[in-house]
């Protein structure tokens, strides 16, 4: 028999020192040499995601008969979506392989189809946890909206407030890199008035692409020159600066 190992943590910082133990220890207990074992793992990537390189490694390996056995936690560290796992459990099932859990609903599916209706169940709750939180991120986004607060990357010389509104920085932390609202109004018009990009930014904790990126864009110009904005979010916060 050959044995396969599959271990997928969602985020960079996450652990993944509990699935190995929990693996090793079922292998173990079925006597399984773990030199023998060949081991696959994606750190830092999402279950929601079918472009994980050492997953599609595996089902490759899967697909050309290389396993008897694929051992891992649990279900959902193979896939949060339900067409990806029953695309996985498929090719098990075509090629004679066992998928093992080691902390879940169902111990394995067979390729006899033993435990697969369970397992089938299960994509399908994650499935649709996926989809509610999906739904729940969208509406918390156009709530955001509606109310004014300002989403994606803060802008130069912006800052997001605790309520998540944008604030002109008046008063920049430059050890922190920070760039002043009214630093970048001074640089525009000095640009305005014939100096270079290069000789502007060397006074600033801003790259001379960065300050002529601004420059260039005539709706963001008017941010800083006019303290003007066709963007709602941007138009109230600039009040506080408006003259």
């Amino acid at each position: 028999m050959t044995y396969a190992t599959y271990i997928r943590a969602s985020t960079d910082d996450q652990t993944d020192a509990h699935q190995r133990e929990s693996i090793n220890e079922w292998l173990r207990e079925h006597d399984v040499d773990p030199a023998t074992v060949d081991r696959y793992a994606d750190l830092g990537q999402s279950g929601a995601s079918d472009d994980r390189e050492q997953f599609n490694q595996l089902l490759e390996a899967i697909d050309s008969g290389d396993y008897t056995h694929v051992v891992c936690w649990e279900i959902s560290r193979l896939s949060r979506k339900g067409a990806t796992l029953q695309r996985f459990f498929d090719t098990c099932e075509d090629t004679g392989t066992t998928v093992v859990i080691t902390d879940g609903a169902v111990e394995k599916v067979t390729p006899d189809g033993q435990g697969r209706f369970v397992a089938d169940i299960i994509g399908m709750v994650y499935q649709q946890e996926r989809r509610t939180l999906i739904r729940r991120i969208e509406a918390g986004q156009s709530r955001a909206q509606r109310e004014g607060k300002w989403l994606g990357q803060v802008p130069a010389g912006f800052t997001r407030d605790g309520d998540g509104y944008l604030q002109p920085i008046i008063d920049p932390d430059h050890d922190a890199g920070e760039t002043g609202y009214l630093e970048l109004r001074d640089a525009l018009e000095r640009i305005d008035d014939g100096e270079s990009y290069r000789s502007v930014a060397a006074g600033l904790p801003i790259t001379r692409q960065s300050l002529s990126n601004i420059y260039r864009d005539d709706e963001r110009r008017r941010w800083y020159l006019e303290a003007a904005s066709d963007d709602d979010a941007v138009h109230d916060a600039l009040e506080s600066v408006r003259t």
